[in-house]
C-alpha cells in the first residue's frame, strides 16, 4: 500500500458577464510512507498556503484502488477544517 497527499485549488469560477477566468495553482502529488505522515503534509500543504480554497486529502492506493482518508480544507472566510474519512 502505498500513500500520497492530493492537494487541489477548489475555487470556483464566477458566473459574472466578463470576469477574468480563474487561474488555479497546480500542485503535485507528494509520497509519503505512512498514513500519519500523509495526514501531516496534508494539514501543512493547506496551512502554508497562500491561497484560500486550497483542499489537500491524504490517500492510499493500493493496485489500482485509492481511497481518501483525510481531508482537510481552507473555507472561503479563511477558516481550518478537517475531516477523517473511511
Amino acid at each position: 500500500m502505498h500513500y500520497f497527499v492530493r492537494t487541489n485549488d477548489v475555487r470556483k469560477e464566477s458566473r459574472h458577464a466578463g470576469s477574468v477566468p480563474l487561474i488555479k495553482r497546480l500542485y503535485p502529488e507528494l509520497a509519503c510512507f505512512t498514513l500519519s505522515q500523509a495526514i501531516e503534509q496534508a494539514k501543512r500543504s493547506v496551512l502554508e498556503s497562500d491561497t484560500i480554497m486550497v483542499q489537500a486529502d491524504a490517500c492510499s492506493r493500493n493496485m489500482n484502488q485509492v481511497r481518501t482518508k483525510y481531508r482537510c480544507w481552507i473555507d472561503e472566510r479563511g477558516a481550518f477544517n478537517e475531516i477523517a474519512l473511511s
